[in-house]
Parts: C-alpha cells; sequence; structure tokens
C-alpha cells in the first residue's frame, strides 16, 4: 500500500512539473515556426516579480528569420504595455532554436493576458509564430 501511495506521489509531482511547459496556446501566425515548448518559471506569477520565459521553437520555412520577439501585456482594462528581445537572425530549416528572456511580470494586482509574437526580419515583417498565456496576480 505504501509503495502504490509512493509512487502515485511521485507521478502525480513528476506531472506537476511539466505542467509549466504547457501554459497557454498558440495564436494566429504564418505558421513558419512551431513552439515545442514554452515555461514560464517561476509559475504561478507573483507580483512585480520576474520571471524566466524559455520557448524552444521548429524552424519550419527554409531561411526563416527571426527579427523582434515582441512581449505584449494586456490587463483587465484593456491597456497594453510591451516587452521586446531583439534577435535578427535567420535559421535553417527543421533546426530547434531556444530562446529566453526575463520577463517582468505587472506591477498591479489583477487579470492578464501576455502575447508573445515572433516577427520576422522581412520588410515588412510577418509573424511567423503566436503564443499567448492568461494568468491572474492577486496582492
Amino acid at each position: 500500500m505504501k509503495v502504490c501511495i509512493v509512487a502515485i506521489l511521485m507521478l502525480s509531482l513528476a506531472s506537476a512539473s511539466n505542467l509549466k511547459s504547457q501554459i497557454g496556446q498558440s495564436c494566429a501566425s504564418a505558421g513558419n515556426i512551431a513552439i515545442l515548448l514554452f515555461d514560464v518559471s517561476p509559475w504561478p506569477p507573483v507580483l512585480s516579480g520576474g520571471a524566466s520565459i524559455t520557448i524552444e521553437a521548429l524552424m519550419i520555412k527554409a531561411n526563416t528569420s527571426v527579427g523582434l520577439i515582441t512581449y505584449g501585456t494586456m490587463n483587465q482594462y484593456h491597456s497594453w504595455s510591451y516587452e521586446y528581445l531583439p534577435v535578427y537572425q535567420y535559421f535553417p530549416q527543421s533546426s530547434v532554436e531556444t530562446f529566453q528572456y526575463t520577463f517582468e511580470f505587472p506591477t498591479t494586482p489583477g487579470n492578464f493576458i501576455t502575447q508573445v509574437i515572433f516577427g520576422s526580419a522581412d520588410n515588412p515583417p510577418t509573424i511567423n509564430t503566436c503564443w499567448s498565456f492568461a494568468y491572474t496576480i492577486g496582492t
């Protein structure tokens, strides 16, 4: 019986540690890049806290470019704020690339949606991929 309980507990801990990789969902894009992993740590977010966002991305098309990665956050009043990660590189087809960014959570409590957009380095830029996640920050 103890072995069964320990096994279930270990399995639930392993599942919980993988949940942070499942935060959010894809949003409209050209589909040139596929998000394989989207990890926000720590999760859940805390007021005025920083977080590390790690994204693993598969380059679907040859010579896919990444210009700016835009982190746009909308609050409950539909007001947006932005953070940017300049990349400006071209990547080979089928390569898996990792992007890391130190993100600052909002400084006021409320409900938020953060949308991460991988814009191309082309002119005009296209949205290669998009990912969004929602969260609430308490007091």
